[in-house]
């Protein structure tokens, strides 16, 4: 596997915005859609903190939950992705592009993926995007596209990410052949109100970076502030709207539920602050619905 310290550092360059009140008055032409690439049964005490008093009504069991992408479009930069979802190889074969002598048993009732239509590549063909790069709020399934996509393109992550490795039984190996990996270092970007270490990624407001660690150490958050709308894409610091709605965090599902807590709290207080600004969840959105079973 291609070690994953092999990176680069993104370079993060000084906002003219110190706070949201000032990025928010000047919006861009940048707009955000969101596609589903298959689906992952799940354990309901994976997507929420079940121990948390304010799920105390809620029962374990299975989910059928959306794996999505999300394509950016500015109309300076042009198109990136953040995160993959899966590729093509999900609906041929068990696993997809995992490997490991124990891929099929594992990922058996674990990933679905129906039509081959609904790998990202061929989604992004469809609608002629030219790809200039792709943000991950983590590794995990969100980066389970990468294979099929360009490899000269940069892919962008939070410093610390990693990809999961039960080598020689199941791993993956998503980054093999990608020569541009770039890790943004938090430590060194700018502070803004609420929210905590943020990069501007564009250099214009329209695109930030914002650090939410604790379902991976270098979990990321990326907020759009678009003319039509300004959104909030959670990664899997929330991954379901009843999680969001509940104040319920992820749960098992977290390296670290505690940090993840905090992270949540962070999100959710800017959204009870900035009400105007849509969220989409790491896996669920009003047109993609997680399926409680």
């Amino acid at each position: 596997m291609k070690s994953m310290n092999n990176v680069s550092y993104y370079k993060i360059n000084k906002s003219k915005f110190m706070n949201w009140e000032a990025a928010s008055k000047h919006p861009t032409a940048i707009e955000i859609e969101t596609l589903n690439t298959g689906e992952i049964i799940s354990k309901i005490s994976g997507l929420l903190n079940l121990k948390n008093k304010n799920a105390s009504k809620l029962k374990d069991g299975t989910a059928v939950v959306p794996v999505l992408a999300h394509i950016v479009r500015h109309e300076k930069y042009g198109d990136y992705l953040i995160d993959t979802g899966f590729d093509s190889s999900f609906s041929n074969e068990v696993g997809g592009n995992f490997k490991g002598l124990l891929k099929k048993v594992y990922f058996k009732n674990r990933y679905i993926q129906e039509k081959s239509e609904e790998g990202i590549e061929v989604q992004l063909k469809k609608r002629g995007i030219n790809l200039k790069g792709v943000f991950l709020t983590h590794i995990h399934e969100h980066a389970a596209g990468v294979p099929s996509l360009p490899s000269g393109i940069p892919y962008i992550y939070g410093d610390g990410e990693c990809e999961t490795s039960f080598f020689p039984l199941v791993y993956s190996n998503f980054f093999e052949n990608k020569t541009n990996l770039q890790k943004i270092d938090f430590s060194s970007a700018q502070d803004m109100p609420m929210l905590g270490k943020c990069a501007d990624i564009f250099g214009d407001g329209s695109f930030w970076a914002v650090s939410t660690p604790g379902h991976t150490k270098g979990h990321t958050s990326y907020l759009v502030n678009g003319i039509k709308r300004k959104i909030l894409i959670t990664g899997d610091v929330c991954i379901t709207k009843k999680g969001f709605e509940l104040n319920v965090e992820t749960g098992k599902f977290s390296s670290d539920i505690e940090e993840g807590r905090k992270s949540f709290f962070t999100i959710r207080e800017f959204i009870k602050e900035y009400p105007s600004v849509n969220v989409v969840f790491g896996h669920e959105t009003d047109e993609f619905k997680i399926e409680y079973k």
